[in-house]
C-alpha cells in the first residue's frame, strides 16, 4: 500500500481520466471515477453529487490506506512544541525525521493532490455547460472552487513552490510541469476565493456546505499567511518584501472585515460547546462554525478515531499529548502572564485562576475526567503521582481504583511516562458519545479565527484602532478574560505589544485546531520554540513504593519554579515562549534531542515523487 500511495502518487493525481493502467490500483479507490464521462456534469443533480465527493476529502483521507481512521491534519499541532506523539524523539516535530522519505508527508502530499484533482474533474466536466446551468448548480461549482483553494492553500503552506493545476492534466503534459512560485499560487488562490464569494450566498442551503463567509474567511487566512511570509520570510533563506506584505495584509483585513460586518456570524455562547457533539448542535455554535470536517451531518456520515488515541489509560488508548509550553502560554484569570508581578501564579497550584480555556483544552493533575467507551462510562481523578486514584459511579459513590496511567502494563504509554503530565480535553470530554466512535465535527475554520485574523492583519499594517482592540476582546470576553487595554493600557500605541497579544490569543483560542504549525512557520519562531526539550510536571522526591509513599510533585514545587520568557522586549518575550532551563532538572523531560533547522519551515518535496518526476526541484536544505 505504501508503494502505491507514494511512488505513484504524483502521476496518479492529475490524469484526465482514471483508466491509466499504471495507476489503476491507486485510482480505483476514487468514488468519482464512474461519473467522469464527457457529459455527466451537465445538470444540477450531477454537480451536487460531484461537490459532495469533493467535500469528503476535507477529512484528509482519514480511512484511505490507514487503519487508524485519524484525519491527517490532526497530527499537525503535534509537529510543534505544543503537542507531542507517544514515542520519544520519533516525531516529525522534534526535527530528527527526514521529511523527504517519511510516510506521513508523502501521504499528505498525495491526499491533497488527489483532492485538487477531484475538484478539477468536476469543474472541468461542468465547464462546457456552464451557461446553461441553474443558479444552484453554479453555487455548487463555486463551493468546489473554494474547496480546491483550501486544498491548494495547505499544499503551498507546507511546501512553498508547488506544481499548481487549475485543470485536469494528462501524463504527457506532466512531462513539462514544474513548480509554480508560491506567490503566483497565492494570487491564484485569492482570485478563486473572490470569484467564488461573488456567487455564494451568506447562508448555505445546508449546514456544512461552503458559503460566502467561508470563501472570504479563507481569503483572509491566505492573505495573512502570505503577508507574514513576505514580511518575515518563507522557507530557509527567504527574501523579504515589505511592500508586497502590505498588499496581502490589506486584502486579509478587508476580507475578514466583510465576514465580521456582513455575514451574520457570531461567537458561540460557551467555548466548550464548540468541541462536543451535543454542543455543536446548538444554533449559536453553528453560527461560529464555518468550515468543518462533517462526520454526522453531511456527506458520508461516519465517525473517526481522533479521540481514541488521546485518552487516559484508565479508559482507552493514548498517543498524543499537550506540553508544558502550551500550558504556560495561558494567562492568569486577571490577564497577566504567569511570570508577571501581580499575576498570582503559584508553582504549587499552577492551574488555579488561569484563563478558562486552559481547562477546556488540557486535562491537568487532579482534574475530573469522564471516559466513555460506549459500553463503559467512567468518572475518575487524573492522578500523576499515585498508583491509586478516585473514581465515581453513576450514583456519585466514590471508591479508590488502580491508576492505570501510573502503574501497570499500559502505564508506559500514558500521559505520565510517555507524555509530560497532560492530556487533551478539547474534543475529548466524553459525556455524550463513545470515544472510539465519535461523530462530533472537527473545525477547519470558525468565526473566532476570523476576528483574530482581522486583528493581526491590521496590527501588521500598524493600523491600531478600536476595531482591532474590539476584535480581540470579543474572543476574550466569551470566557471572561479582561480587555487587553484594561490589563495593559500601553498596548494601545505599541505594534510589538499588540502583535504579542494577538499571537497569544491565537495560540490559546485555537490550540489543537491544526493552525499552530502554520503560525509557528509564518512567525518564524521555530528556533526559539524548539530550543529546549519538552518539559512537564515536577518530578516527585522521596517516592518509596515499599512503604506506600507517593509524594505529590506539585506540592514540592518551590517559588523559583516559574519559567523565564527572556529579556523584556526580546523575541522570546514578545512571543510568550517559556524557558525551563533554570529548573529543568526538577521536571519531567522528553525529547532531549529536540532540534530545529530553518529548512524545517517547509517540508521537503517527497523523494519518491522526485524519483518519478526528476524535473521537480527540491526545497533549500534538503539536498539535490
Amino acid at each position: 500500500m505504501q508503494n502505491i500511495l507514494n511512488v505513484k502518487a504524483f502521476f496518479a493525481l492529475f490524469l484526465v481520466t482514471f483508466s491509466f493502467t499504471s495507476c489503476s490500483d491507486y485510482l480505483d479507490r476514487e468514488p468519482m471515477s464512474e461519473y467522469l464521462s464527457s457529459d455527466f456534469y451537465n445538470n444540477e443533480g450531477a454537480i451536487k453529487q460531484g461537490a459532495t465527493a469533493c467535500y469528503a476529502l476535507l477529512k484528509m483521507d482519514h480511512t484511505n490506506g490507514s487503519s487508524s481512521n485519524i484525519p491527517l491534519s490532526i497530527l499537525w499541532d503535534m509537529y510543534t512544541p505544543f503537542g507531542i506523539e507517544r514515542a520519544d524523539n520519533s516525531s516529525m516535530g522534534v526535527g530528527n525525521i527526514d521529511s523527504r522519505t517519511n510516510f506521513t508527508p508523502e501521504f499528505i502530499w498525495a491526499t491533497l493532490y488527489t483532492s485538487v484533482a477531484r475538484c478539477n474533474s468536476v469543474l472541468d466536466g461542468a465547464a462546457p455547460f456552464y451557461n446553461t446551468l441553474s443558479d444552484k448548480a453554479k453555487v455548487y461549482l463555486a463551493e468546489i472552487k473554494v474547496l480546491r483553494a483550501h486544498y491548494n492553500m495547505q499544499l503551498v503552506s507546507l511546501w512553498g513552490d508547488i506544481p499548481y493545476f487549475e485543470t485536469s492534466v494528462t501524463a504527457e503534459q506532466l512531462k513539462n510541469m514544474t513548480r509554480t512560485p508560491w506567490r503566483e499560487v497565492v494570487d491564484k488562490i485569492m482570485i478563486d476565493l473572490e470569484e467564488a464569494a461573488s456567487i455564494l450566498p451568506w447562508e448555505a442551503s445546508e449546514w456544512g456546505r461552503v458559503d460566502k463567509s467561508v470563501a472570504l474567511g479563507l481569503k483572509a487566512r491566505m492573505g495573512l499567511y502570505a503577508g507574514s511570509w513576505c514580511k518575515f520570510g518563507f522557507g530557509r533563506d527567504a527574501v523579504k518584501d515589505e511592500a508586497q506584505a502590505e498588499i496581502y495584509f490589506k486584502e486579509s483585513a478587508a476580507a475578514a472585515k466583510r465576514v465580521i460586518n456582513e455575514s451574520g456570524r457570531d461567537l458561540a455562547i460557551n467555548y466548550k460547546d464548540l468541541f462536543t457533539r451535543t454542543g455543536q448542535m446548538k444554533s449559536d455554535v453553528k453560527k461560529e462554525s464555518m468550515l468543518l470536517m462533517m462526520f454526522s451531518d453531511f456527506g458520508d456520515k461516519s465517525y473517526h478515531y481522533m479521540s481514541l488515541g488521546e485518552q487516559c489509560r484508565m479508559i482507552g488508548q493514548s498517543g498524543r499529548f499537550p506540553t508544558q509550553q502550551l500550558v504556560d502560554t495561558y494567562e492568569m484569570k486577571n490577564g497577566k502572564r504567569i511570570d508577571e508581578v501581580g499575576s498570582g501564579y503559584d508553582p504549587k497550584k499552577p492551574f488555579i485562576s488561569r484563563d478558562p480555556r486552559l481547562k477546556e483544552t488540557v486535562y491537568t493533575h487532579h482534574d475530573t475526567i469522564i471516559g466513555n467507551t460506549g459500553s463503559n462510562k467512567m468518572k475518575f481523578l487524573m492522578e500523576l503521582f499515585n498508583p491509586q486514584t478516585k473514581s465515581w459511579d453513576e450514583t456519585g459513590a466514590e471508591k479508590m481504583v488502580a491508576n492505570l496511567d501510573y502503574e501497570g502494563s499500559v502505564a508506559q504509554y500514558g500521559y505520565v511516562f510517555s507524555g509530560v503530565g497532560f492530556a487533551w480535553k478539547k474534543y475529548n470530554h466524553f459525556d455524550d458519545e463513545a470515544s472510539a466512535t465519535p461523530t462530533y465535527n472537527i473545525h477547519l475554520m470558525r468565526f473566532a479565527e476570523v476576528l483574530l485574523t482581522y486583528a493581526e492583519a491590521k496590527i501588521e499594517l500598524n493600523e491600531l484602532d478600536a476595531t482591532v482592540f474590539n476584535a480581540i476582546d470579543r474572543v476574550r470576553a466569551r470566557v471572561g478574560m479582561p480587555g487587553i487595554l484594561t490589563v495593559d493600557p500601553t498596548r494601545e500605541n505599541s505594534q510589538a505589544k499588540m502583535r504579542q497579544i494577538v499571537r497569544r490569543e491565537r495560540k490559546v483560542e485555537l490550540a489543537k485546531e491544526a493552525l499552530m504549525l502554520f503560525d509557528m512557520r509564518r512567525w518564524r519562531t521555530g528556533a526559539l520554540q524548539n530550543a529546549e526539550p519538552t518539559y512537564g510536571y515536577p518530578l516527585p522526591v522521596g517516592v518509596d513504593a515499599s512503604k506506600g509513599i507517593y509524594p505529590d510533585g506539585y506540592e514540592q514545587a518551590t517559588s523559583d519554579m516559574v519559567p523565564s520568557y527572556g529579556e523584556p522586549g526580546s523575541e522570546r518575550d514578545l512571543n510568550d515562549i517559556a524557558s525551563y532551563a533554570k529548573f529543568a532538572a526538577k521536571l519531567r523531560m522528553r525529547d532531549k534531542d529536540r532540534t530545529w533547522e530553518d529548512k524545517f519551515y517547509l517540508w521537503a518535496i517527497p523523494q519518491t515523487e522526485r524519483n518519478k518526476c526528476p524535473w521537480l526541484t527540491q526545497n533549500l536544505g534538503y539536498g539535490e
